[in-house]
């Protein structure tokens, strides 16, 4: 495998702008209800933040790195809707496994909004063992839980649904994805695999506020195309308490026609 130096370390500016999709309307991801409540405009969830790091990667890698690439992100400070961010990847390390960089993101304000790594593996690694998951479907009325309630070891649920040429573009659109690559193969974006697994998980319960990511660490085994079947398991981690926030961390499989496809750890507040 050729490794791609020429490419690292490299920067580029995104400006980020909101999908507007109806979910969002009168959230605090609408821009007006956002200024009502005193921010400057609409929050940006951070599963576009981590849209945009993975674009790292498919320039770097290309269709690899959908088969054995890994990608993490910790999202530090808000970002708004239209704002400039400048996403920067420092220089290639090789640890015998991955190749890795390290990728920061800042704002305007030259403030560091997040912070994670991409890597590519040297060789393909090898996925869980679906015959060991558990699948348990979505509760059609979820149990609602307090804060503090959740506990390590939980079965999370999920449904079984076949992904769309019309999910397929309308996540390359939410995303501003332009590269070529997923209409030439047809590949489903990371961030897509990523934010369809998290809804799965978040539908196992009606939790006491909105959940607000803090951190997801993902690896991909094989790449996932429209018309495929997928569906998510896993359990809870752990979960813990800081500075009266109450955490929930996951461990998630995406399955595409029963073969796992990616695996997903993350972090996020829930109360």
């Amino acid at each position: 495998m050729g490794q791609p130096t020429q490419l690292f370390p490299r920067c580029f500016d995104v400006r980020i702008l909101l999908d507007d999709a109806p979910r969002y309307r009168g959230t605090i991801h609408d821009d007006a209800v956002a200024r009502a409540r005193g921010y400057k405009a609409a929050l940006i969830p951070g599963a576009f933040v981590y849209g945009h790091i993975s674009r790292v990667a498919i320039d770097s890698w290309g269709a690899d790195w959908a088969d054995r690439g890994a990608i993490s992100a910790r999202f530090r400070k808000p970002v708004y809707n239209h704002d400039e961010v400048t996403v920067s990847a420092g220089p290639l390390a090789d640890d015998g496994v991955f190749q890795r960089s390290m990728v920061s993101v800042r704002n305007g304000d030259d403030e560091e909004v997040a912070t994670g790594w991409v890597a590519l593996a040297h060789e393909a690694v090898p996925p869980p063992d679906p015959a060991r998951l558990q699948l348990l479907p979505t509760p059609e009325d979820p149990p609602a839980v307090s804060p503090g309630e959740i506990q390590a070891g939980a079965s999370l649920k999920s449904r079984e649904r076949v992904l769309s040429a019309a999910d397929f573009k309308a996540s390359l659109s939410a995303f501003a994805e332009t590269h070529p690559i997923y209409d030439d193969i047809g590949f489903v974006h990371s961030g897509m695999l990523m934010r369809t697994a998290m809804g799965d998980v978040n539908s196992s319960w009606k939790f006491p506020a909105a959940v607000v990511l803090v951190e997801v660490e993902t690896q991909h085994f094989e790449k996932v195309y429209p018309g495929q079947s997928i569906r998510t398991a896993g359990c809870v981690a752990e979960t813990f308490e800081r500075k009266g926030k109450h955490y929930l961390v996951t461990e998630e499989v995406l399955l595409a026609d029963g073969r796992a496809a990616a695996r997903f750890r993350r972090t996020q507040i829930y109360g």
